[in-house]
């Protein structure tokens, strides 16, 4: 058995636990396996959408449901809808690029001091989506699906 006096253990003490702060901390970056799962959606599931922006048309969350202003033809179930085509869509990377006519959706979630824009427009094979100058694919997605009826 090691013999220490009682500062020597104290400091053994104090070098263990800032080993296993620093070891906690950093477990994060060696032990996932998934950082490609979460990359490759186009929202991010497990934080709320607080609104999202279509040009002049705002979808706002209001309590447990949602609320399109100016307000159109769409049903609080249809606007739920469209949240959660935006939180389960998976995109396939294209590499950078910009789109010539895109519809502009600007993206505010909980927590987030600044909204993500977004660039969609329609394509043959699906929906193409630009942000931060890469451009992503949507392979068979429709934009009617992603835009509130009578807002496109």
């Amino acid at each position: 058995m090691i013999r220490l006096s009682r500062q020597g253990w104290n400091n053994v003490l104090i070098f263990a636990t800032l080993l296993l702060i620093i070891l906690f901390n950093q477990s994060g970056k060696f032990l996932s396996d998934a950082p490609d799962s979460e990359s490759n959606l186009l929202l991010p599931a497990d934080i709320p959408v607080m609104k999202m922006e279509f040009g002049h048309h705002q979808l706002e969350r209001i309590g447990q449901g949602w609320r399109l202003r100016p307000a159109t033809a769409a049903t609080e179930a249809q606007l739920q809808q469209l949240v959660n085509q935006w939180q389960s869509a998976s995109m396939q990377a294209l590499g950078p690029g910009r789109l010539e006519s895109p519809i502009v959706v600007v993206v505010w979630l909980a927590g987030e001091s600044q909204g993500r824009v977004y660039s969609i427009q329609q394509s043959a094979d699906g929906l193409l989506v630009a942000q931060q100058g890469q451009l992503y694919q949507l392979p068979g997605a429709d934009l009617s699906n992603f835009v509130p009826a009578g807002v496109y």
